[in-house]
């Protein structure tokens, strides 16, 4: 008897073959392709052990700050924020992992969460990074974790934002679908901008907050080559045993660490994830936004922008539960 997922997704298929913008008729984009320039910054590639990959910089003359991204995102989710660092004399580095973005997305590669975490050191290292600020979200907060484990003496101060891949959670349902047998032709077939929106509204609170650039700015970069093959085998390569080892060494952390999160987050990452983080790394702090869903740097990227600044000012001290707040 078939699984219940396989007839989902041959419903799914039959749904959208009959939509304009079916994944079927989508035009996709190069490989070191820039469809969409970073404003206010340097868009740059560099190849590092075969991968190309693109970063945006944000020069300044202060402390260098990393910023990584999460699961299906790219250096675009900062966008909003990197600019306030900047001018705050931060000189900003915002990188699209192996398989996200414009970066390559080689096929056959891994693209686990220590596989990407060792890609993003190998990536420091060739544009001379020696230590840094680093501040990732949720799959990127996950592998800015396993950096600070494994590679201690890189990261000066950590800030964590609704970080991923770190404890035991329910998966959200694409990751369930993208495990699927033949999901990476079925996605292939059913991409499309409206399926983007959907999942981009699911990571916020105040879906009409989402807009349509965007919407545009994640389809965009969905639809350059590879990267649905790179997303189903992140899916895949997920694996919390081989996590756990990793996992356990929190409490050797020894880096000022901040710990955000969206209160309203229920699909990716759930706050007890965060507290558990709170509780196991020695000396953290953790900061809830109320009204706040996956991503806060897009959401409240004013609130996201200050809280950064304020930690790294020395401002803040204690666990804090922020007012709720109008649109930023």
């Amino acid at each position: 008897m078939r699984n219940p997922g396989y007839w989902l997704c041959l419903f799914v298929i039959m749904a959208c073959v009959g939509l304009q913008g079916c994944g079927l008729f989508v035009k996709y984009i190069p490989s070191g392709t820039i469809a969409q320039p970073t404003p206010a910054a340097r868009d740059r590639f560099i190849t590092v052990e075969g991968v190309n990959y693109h970063y945006a910089e944000y020069p300044a003359d202060g402390p260098d700050i990393l910023m990584v991204h999460g699961w299906s995102s790219s250096t675009y989710t900062w966008e909003k924020v990197a600019p306030t660092l900047q001018k705050a004399g931060y000189h900003v580095w915002c990188v699209d992992m192996k398989g996200f973005g414009w970066s390559d997305k080689p096929k056959g590669a891994a693209y686990d969460p220590l596989s990407l975490m060792q890609g993003v050191k190998a990536w420091m290292n060739a544009v001379g990074l020696k230590k840094v600020i680093y501040a990732g979200n949720s799959l990127g907060g996950g592998v800015g974790f396993y950096l600070s484990v494994e590679h201690p003496e890189v990261v000066d101060k950590l800030i964590l934002i609704d970080a991923a891949c770190l404890y035991p959670v329910k998966d959200p349902f694409i990751t369930d679908l993208l495990r699927l047998p033949g999901s990476a032709i079925v996605g292939k077939m059913i991409i499309s901008r409206w399926m983007i929106s959907a999942n981009l509204k699911g990571t916020y609170h105040h879906r009409d907050w989402v807009t349509n650039d965007q919407i545009d700015a994640y389809y965009a970069r969905v639809r350059t080559q590879g990267a649905l093959d790179a997303m189903t085998a992140m899916a895949r390569g997920l694996d919390l045993k081989k996590l756990e080892p990793y996992t356990r060494r929190a409490g050797l952390i020894q880096c000022r660490t901040m710990i955000i999160h969206g209160q309203n987050d229920t699909t990716w990452v759930p706050i007890e994830s965060s507290r558990r983080l709170r509780r196991d790394i020695p000396g953290s702090i953790m900061v809830e936004i109320p009204e706040c869903g996956h991503m806060p740097q897009e959401e409240h990227p004013a609130i996201t922008s200050q809280l950064i600044l304020d930690f790294l000012d020395g401002k803040i001290e204690h666990d804090t539960i922020l007012p709720a707040a109008a649109e930023s």
